[in-house]
């Protein structure tokens, strides 16, 4: 491997731990499904697949009992999750009082509230 290829994948490791550990991530921690916020057909689908449960880490998204290690890009009012095993990223919507609107990966949306509001 080239010194500049070795240092590109430096800078990119370095960048994407930044951005995990980034205090400026507003999703990180707890979430469960509002189910006055989401639709009924969304919610059955929700807990059928036991995603009424959210958590986000530095390092990954845990659903149900499913870890799913990735990185977050962090943009005005959006954040996207980006699945480490290339199986695409999902989109994360910030709504007023400490809400999200999440694109799960069983093709529904969803709005979650922060656990314990």
């Amino acid at each position: 491997m080239s010194s500049a290829r070795r240092r590109w994948g430096a800078i990119a490791l370095a960048l994407s731990a930044l951005a995990a550990c980034s205090p400026s991530n507003p999703v990180l921690g707890d979430w469960e499904v509002d189910p006055q916020e989401t639709s009924s057909g969304a919610l059955l689908a929700v807990e059928a697949t036991q995603l009424e449960h959210l958590s986000f880490a530095g390092d990954g998204a845990v659903a149900g009992e499913t870890e799913i290690p990735g990185s977050y890009v962090v943009e005005e009012g959006l954040v996207r999750f980006v699945r480490e095993d290339g199986r695409g990223e999902h989109r994360v919507e910030l709504l007023p009082e400490d809400r999200i609107r999440v694109e799960l990966p069983i093709g529904v949306v969803a709005v979650y509230r922060r656990a314990g509001s």
